[in-house]
C-alpha cells in the first residue's frame, strides 16, 4: 500500500467516525428547560389535545413568546397595561390555534376558551 492510499484510508476513516459521531450528536433531544409559569398549562393542553412532538415544540416557542411580551410588558411600568395584557393573551391563543392545532381540533379549543374574551376576538379558522 502506498503512502498515498495509506493517508486515504486514514482520512476517510476520520470522516466517517467525525460523521457518526455528529449524527449522534444531533440526533441527541436537548435537556428540556426548566419548567416555566405556563408548564402545568403547556402539559395539560398538549394531553388534552394529543400533540405530537413538533406541535409541542411550537407550542412551547409560543409560551416563551408569550412570557418575554408579559416581562416587557412590566419593565415598561405601565400602571394601566390590563387592555394590553388582554390583547397579548389573544395574540398567544391565536398562535396556538392557528399553528400548533390541527384545523380539525380548533373549534374545540374555541369553546374552552370561548369565556376569556368576547365573540370574534380570536381569527376565523382557515
Amino acid at each position: 500500500m502506498t503512502s498515498e492510499r495509506l493517508w486515504i484510508a486514514i482520512l476517510a476513516a476520520v470522516c466517517f467516525l467525525a460523521g457518526g459521531a455528529g449524527g449522534v450528536l444531533v440526533g441527541l433531544e436537548l435537556p428540556r428547560p426548566e419548567p416555566g409559569p405556563f408548564a402545568a398549562f403547556e402539559e395539560r393542553l398538549a394531553a388534552t389535545f394529543d400533540l405530537r412532538r413538533h406541535e409541542r415544540r411550537v407550542l412551547r416557542l409560543a409560551l416563551v413568546q408569550y412570557r418575554d411580551e408579559i416581562e416587557e410588558l412590566k419593565d415598561r411600568n405601565v400602571a394601566d397595561c390590563e387592555a394590553e395584557l388582554v390583547a397579548l393573551g389573544r395574540e398567544c391563543a391565536g398562535r396556538i390555534r392557528q399553528y400548533v392545532l390541527p384545523p380539525e381540533r380548533r373549534a374545540e379549543f374555541d369553546t374552552r376558551i370561548a369565556g376569556l374574551w368576547p365573540p370574534g376576538a380570536l381569527p376565523p379558522a382557515r
